[in-house]
């Protein structure tokens, strides 16, 4: 039931957008609407992190967890989706083979939208710290935004001639799904360990996948404010990073890019990785995107239950 909660109204906002033809909805039109929405939503997020109540107090004790846990996640994770990419994907493969120095040189330009990212989070921070007793529902717009977004990107889909049944038998999306979510389970056993938490605690903070609005909601009702905490926080970080680090990941691996945005991938990350990526990648970020999202409302609720 939690699946259907959670995930349905996203899949059906992204095939109404499919389905539903508007033509005012020009590709230029989606593509600077999906930025600015994208913008909006990290505002949002900011939000909710100064809006947090004692938010000195459990930024202190859960944020020194979820560093921990964001150090062997990322390790992990990046290493795990450079191989796949460089050996299990073809076209990759090619496309290393040929690649000169000048291919992979970053410039300041790289990093001109990991900036504007950062600077939209820390305006809602900012924000959210002076207006934390606002009857402001960030939850519920954000969730709205979203479903807006997947709204786009099916659009988007459809004029791009992309056919869904496609979309979630993506084999490159399977591949990196599965790699994702192996080496993410594998450092929330490292960061238990090192923490001395209980194993199937650690397994659950790293659940999210990067979805945030729902693995510190469940955790936290699961009965664990603080290491629900932790997991909104590791989740946030996750995505931010995710957005921040796309521009320099596209240079290295699409596994990469698209596995470390983890559960959004098939959302939030969408527009980015097809900005740095093109539209080719859609079809592979959806369908790894949709299986870890999948699995974030029946993972967190079997570990925290162990």
């Amino acid at each position: 039931m939690t699946i259907l909660i959670t995930l349905g109204p996203l899949l059906l906002a992204l095939l109404v957008g499919y389905w539903l033809n508007i033509k005012i909805l020009s590709e230029k039109l989606i593509q600077v609407s999906l930025t600015w929405l994208t913008y909006l939503i990290l505002g949002m997020i900011g939000f909710s992190i100064g809006a947090l109540d004692n938010l000195a107090e459990k930024l202190l004790t859960a944020g020194a967890q979820a560093l921990i846990f964001f150090a062997a996640i990322s390790a992990l994770s990046i290493t795990a989706l450079w191989y796949t990419g460089r050996h299990f994907n073809p076209d990759e493969k090619s496309l290393h083979t040929q690649a000169t120095a000048e291919d992979v040189k970053i410039s300041f330009a790289v990093f001109s939208d990991a900036f504007k990212t950062l600077g939209f989070v820390l305006i809602g921070l900012v924000i959210g710290i002076f207006a934390a007793d606002s009857s402001f529902h960030v939850d519920t717009i954000v969730t709205y935004l979203l479903y807006l977004l997947l709204f786009l990107i099916g659009r988007q889909l459809k004029q791009g001639n992309y056919r869904l049944r496609k979309l979630f038998l993506n084999t490159q999306g399977l591949i990196i799904a599965f790699t994702t979510v192996t080496m993410t389970l594998l450092g929330g056993l490292i960061g238990a360990l090192i923490l001395d938490l209980p194993i199937a605690h650690g397994l659950a903070v790293v659940s999210g996948f990067g979805w945030y609005s729902l693995s510190g909601i469940l955790i936290t009702g699961l009965g664990n404010p603080v290491l629900g905490t932790t997991a909104f926080l590791l989740d946030i970080g996750r995505e931010i990073l995710a957005l921040l680090l796309i521009p320099v990941f596209c240079r290295i691996s699409n596994h990469v890019s698209v596995g470390y945005s983890g559960a959004t991938a098939m959302d939030f990350t969408l527009p980015m990785l097809g900005k740095f990526h093109g539209a080719n990648i859609i079809p592979t970020a959806i369908a790894s995107g949709f299986i870890m999202s999948l699995l974030v409302p029946v993972l967190i609720p079997l570990f925290m239950g162990l």
